[in-house]
């Protein structure tokens, strides 16, 4: 069987990707370098923005004359619109991909199953390759915001153990990874199903031997407060990237009582001045919706002034769409002449707020690791220690190379940096 895997979404997505992969060669199969080429495609789904589901479900229409395996959040969380637009196709829920082989077969065929249920896959095959391993550390959370569809999707959470995940790094960094990302829906909430946490973990990570940075993935405000000063030494530590993504979704704090988050804005603001005052260049990520049903003018210009006094180096701005199964899409929606100004007004404070943060790295240098190369411009990036990511030029670099760099320029997306000798 040949197969071919199109991903979506986040970074837990392309770790689902890598086990789908793994599942696939473990019973024999082999990947197709295009579609044309494959028997089966399989399209591993996201359903956190109205705009990537679209994108997907136009994707799936151009392949319906194709054996077609849609796996991901967006057969869990509506299976009745998957099946709309890809009748045939076999489903597999983010829980279930340990399955995937058997749909790819029943799709071949002729057959219609499904796999939604709730699996286990610690034991799973994973596929390695690269100098970044990504790697779940939990499955689901413990939220239960009015506007996330991924909570539906992905449910209640579910921690792996602290000795399956210490082997996981240690494996993924013998065979060549040199970056490590540790991802889950919260990492924050890791731990609270076993009676640990996530700085138990990040304290065990931090003392093993081989060279690698792991980067630590998006975390809820209420989880950071709860062991801050742990998290900062983790994070001072060259075992780790200086880098923190701690969603605010919005500054308003009528707002966030609507979105059922479990924080004020004053909270967050009190984790990035700890991290600022503890981390020296810390990267601060965040997350902001705009548009929300209950968001006035008034929330949006406290958001906008959050974001002009905080000044984060990276904002994930999302123009808010009702998802199916949630309390924000029965909720009276704003007009979308509204949400979509307000939405490129934010987008371009962070532009320019970015660009402000990355000016003041120029002519400073870092040791690099070097993550990719792009092969059409002749250039290879790579990530300072707080994350930052910086363009390079050099004939002698490696992938999973450390390499000393003066940053010379910025662009509006990341660092221009020079190869020291």
């Amino acid at each position: 069987m040949k197969f071919f895997l199109e991903t979506f979404g986040c970074t837990l997505n392309q770790a689902d990707s890598e086990l789908i992969k793994g599942v696939m060669f473990s019973h024999g199969a082999s990947e197709a370098q295009s579609v044309a080429k494959a028997d089966v495609v399989i399209i591993n789904s996201c359903t956190v923005k109205k705009a990537t589901e679209q994108k997907i479900l136009e994707r799936i229409k151009k392949l319906k004359k194709k054996k077609l395996v849609v796996a991901g959040c967006m057969p869990s969380a509506d299976k009745e619109l998957i099946e709309r637009f890809a009748p045939n196709a076999c489903l597999v829920g983010p829980r279930s991909v340990g399955r995937v082989f058997e749909a790819a077969s029943a799709v071949l065929n002729g057959d219609k199953k499904h796999f939604l249920s709730v699996e286990e896959k610690v034991c799973l095959p994973r596929f390695r390759g690269g100098v970044v391993a990504r790697i779940p550390i939990a499955e689901g959370c413990t939220g239960a915001c009015s506007f996330c569809q991924t909570k539906i999707a992905r449910g209640k959470l579910s921690s792996y153990p602290e000795s399956f995940l210490l082997r996981e790094i240690v494996h993924s960094v013998r065979l060549g990874a040199r970056e490590v990302q540790l991802t889950a829906q919260d990492t924050g909430a890791y731990g609270k199903d076993l009676g640990s946490s996530l700085v138990s973990l990040l304290d065990k990570v931090k003392n093993l031997k081989a060279k690698f940075r792991a980067r630590v993935g998006m975390m809820n405000p209420e989880h950071a407060l709860e062991f801050l000063a742990p998290f900062c030494d983790a994070l001072n530590s060259s075992k780790f990237y200086k880098f923190a993504h701690i969603p605010v979704q919005s500054g308003s704090d009528e707002v966030l009582k609507a979105m059922l988050r479990n924080y004020c804005v004053e909270d967050f603001v009190r984790v990035v001045a700890i991290l600022r005052s503890r981390v020296p260049l810390v990267t601060i990520a965040t997350d902001v919706i705009c548009g929300f049903p209950t968001e006035t003018e008034d929330d949006f210009e406290q958001t906008m002034k959050l974001v002009e006094i905080i000044k984060p180096d990276v904002v994930n701005v999302s123009r808010f769409t009702p998802r199916k199964g949630t309390k924000a899409a029965g909720l009276k929606q704003l007009p979308d002449n509204i949400i979509k100004a307000r939405t490129a007004r934010m987008a371009e404070l962070c532009r320019r707020v970015s660009v402000e943060n990355n000016r003041q790295l120029v002519g400073r240098q870092f040791e690099v690791l070097v993550t990719e190369r792009n092969e059409k411009h002749k250039m290879f990036t790579g990530r300072i220690p707080n994350y930052k990511q910086v363009a390079l030029r050099g004939e002698d670099v490696h992938l999973g190379d450390f390499v000393k760099v003066k940053i010379m320029g910025i662009t509006q997306s990341g660092l221009v940096g020079k190869i020291i000798k």
